[in-house]
């Protein structure tokens, strides 16, 4: 053999190497970084492992939220490193990376696992772009309900408030027997998922729909009266010092008896009960007035890089979609399976709770997405920015700023073509 097709040979032996290699070693990106997340996370990956060929996928944490990993993932993709697969939200978020040409299309993995079928049509809707699919849903979790502590309301002689003026009343009482009436926490989504109950009170699910194509503006009278009624109804009953507060030490507060009440995601549940505070014995929850009936859902869907990883993700989610692969990450997570073939069984009190307000919800066609991910992005994370400072501060002041800020940049997307019709 000649020096010259030695070296060809070698090169050619090496690059085979890195290819078995890299398709031996993926990783699946994603944020779930402690506590029931991440052994919902863990849980999913040993089962999705289990299915896999030839390869071992691990999982990566990405400190931070969904806005951290999009930023590695934008330096991972221009430097050729993208993981295999990746945590991602729904709708906006997929949609822009997807407009880039940096996923792949999950139209095969979609059909195998009949995506159409076991997946709600409210589910599916942010999960495809152009009638593509570029997520496979793995996460559901309702973010309209309201915890309480049921000693503390059966020490303030609180009924469950069932409408606006109940959940007055219930704060009122709370404060009289000496509890913070409800909680909240810092950041740039609590109060934004709070406000939602207040939105839809004011503009109704159309009117909710209408905001997330643009077609609404904040300067509307509708929205005005949605910022009063969220000032006067829930700002007012925020317990002190609120925003130098995470979300566990606002959940903490409930479980300790120092708040009644807490509007929050239903993984809280999950925390508090593995804090031994128990659903059904030491809290219980109620969907928020003016969603009574609704489901405000949001989402995490797993994407796919184009890249040397396609054929073992495909694989990998093939096997997180089925009812074992779901129920693996929802049951120690505390959060619901998106597809619809998981028995109610596996969950526990509080499981078995919200799976019952998602499907009366679906069958009534009530379900609605998560606002913050239906908008452009830019918008999107300054509406949640405006609502918490409206929250910590709800002057006229800050309200006329908040519309005119919202306001300037919804009429930027709309001359953008950026809204989309979901």
């Amino acid at each position: 053999m000649t020096k010259t097709n030695l070296l060809a040979a070698m090169a050619l032996s090496l690059l085979g190497a890195t290819a078995v290699h890299a398709q031996e070693n993926l990783e699946v990106w994603h944020y779930y970084a402690a506590g029931s997340e991440l052994a919902g996370m863990n849980a999913m990956i040993e089962v999705g492992n289990a299915a896999v060929e030839d390869a071992n996928i691990t999982g990566v944490v990405i400190p931070g939220n969904v806005v951290e990993l999009r930023r590695q993932l934008q330096t991972a993709f221009l430097g050729g490193r993208p993981p295999a697969a990746y945590q991602s939200s729904m709708a906006y978020e997929l949609k822009t990376f997807a407009d880039g040409g940096q996923l792949h299309p999950l139209t095969d993995v979609w059909a195998t696992i009949k995506g159409d079928e076991i997946f709600p049509e409210g589910v599916q809707r942010v999960v495809k772009v152009d009638g593509v699919p570029y997520g496979v849903p793995f996460d559901l979790s309702l973010i309209n309900n309201v915890f309480y502590n049921k000693e503390a309301f059966e020490k303030a002689g609180v009924e469950v408030p069932t409408d606006w003026d109940s959940f007055t009343a219930a704060c009122d009482a709370l404060r009289e027997a000496g509890y913070q009436p409800l909680g909240n926490a810092g950041g740039t989504f609590w109060s934004l998922y709070n406000f939602y109950a207040a939105l839809v009170s004011a503009v109704g699910e159309d009117g909710y729909y209408q905001i997330a194509r643009g077609e609404l503006g904040f300067d509307s009278p509708q929205f005005s009266e949605a910022l009063d009624l969220y000032r006067d109804r829930m700002v007012s009953c925020y317990a002190q010092n609120w925003s130098g507060k995470t979300w566990t030490q606002t959940a903490d507060d409930l479980i300790n008896g120092n708040t009644g009440m807490f509007m929050m995601g239903i993984w809280a549940a999950g925390y508090m009960d593995q804090a031994g505070f128990a659903a059904g014995e030491g809290f219980d929850m109620f969907q928020a007035p003016g969603t009574v009936g609704k489901a405000i859902f949001q989402m995490d869907v797993l994407a796919v890089p184009e890249g040397p990883g396609v054929a073992a993700a495909d694989q990998f989610i093939a096997a997180v979609t089925t009812p074992e692969g779901q129920a693996a990450f929802a049951v120690p997570k505390g959060s619901l399976a998106p597809n619809v073939n998981v028995d109610p069984s596996v969950y526990g009190y509080a499981g078995a709770t919200f799976a019952r307000q998602f499907s009366e919800a679906s069958a009534n066609d009530a379900v609605l997405p998560n606002l913050f991910f239906l908008l452009p992005t830019d918008l999107g994370t300054e509406f949640g920015v405006q609502i918490e400072r409206f929250a910590i501060d709800p002057s006229d002041t800050v309200k006329a700023e908040l519309i005119a800020t919202l306001e300037g940049l919804r009429q930027e997307a709309l001359a953008e073509n950026a809204f989309i019709n979901w």
